[in-house]
């Protein structure tokens, strides 16, 4: 006797298209807001958060040093505290939240290290803030982010 629950097929286990997303942060408002997109994400697809700070070391390097060989490796050193102070903070976010979140604090250059992460830590997709200083190929887009779109194989969305 064939019933119908016998003729129905088994239903692969599926998985939220956005289950882990990756969200470069440093702790302003336009990084508060995709931590906050990220979060709603999260909660919605029972996903999980990986944060990252990443301390742009070569720009502020070249930045500081003015050609010189001046040592601005304690300015480096005061910046990681802050940077993981935000990190911390943005986990606190999310875990009161419901949503099962990660940090990690970078050093070098932003994209590179975001892209690198994004592939070792298997994200679905990366949430990001835009500050907007103007591009001259995306003026409405911040160069690091429009490099950012460029070059990424998984979805990127950029918040305002």
């Amino acid at each position: 006797m064939i019933t119908e629950s016998s003729t129905r097929k088994a239903r692969p286990q599926t998985r939220a298209i956005f289950e882990r997303i990756l969200v470069p942060t440093d702790g302003s408002l336009p990084a508060r807001t995709a931590d906050a997109v990220a979060i709603g994400l999260a909660q919605a697809l029972h996903g999980r958060v990986r944060f990252v700070l990443v301390l742009d070391t070569e720009r502020l390097t070249a930045d500081l040093t003015m050609g010189t060989e001046r040592d601005v490796s304690d300015v480096i050193d005061h910046l990681r505290p802050v940077g993981q102070a935000v990190l911390d903070e943005v986990v606190r976010r999310a875990a009161a939240a419901g949503v099962h979140a990660e940090s990690a604090l970078l050093e070098g250059d932003v994209v590179d290290r975001i892209l690198e992460e994004a592939v070792a830590w298997h994200a679905d997709a990366i949430v990001i803030g835009t500050h907007a200083r103007p591009h001259a190929f995306a003026p409405a887009l911040g160069s690091k982010t429009h490099e950012l779109l460029r070059r990424s194989s998984i979805p990127v969305l950029v918040c305002r």
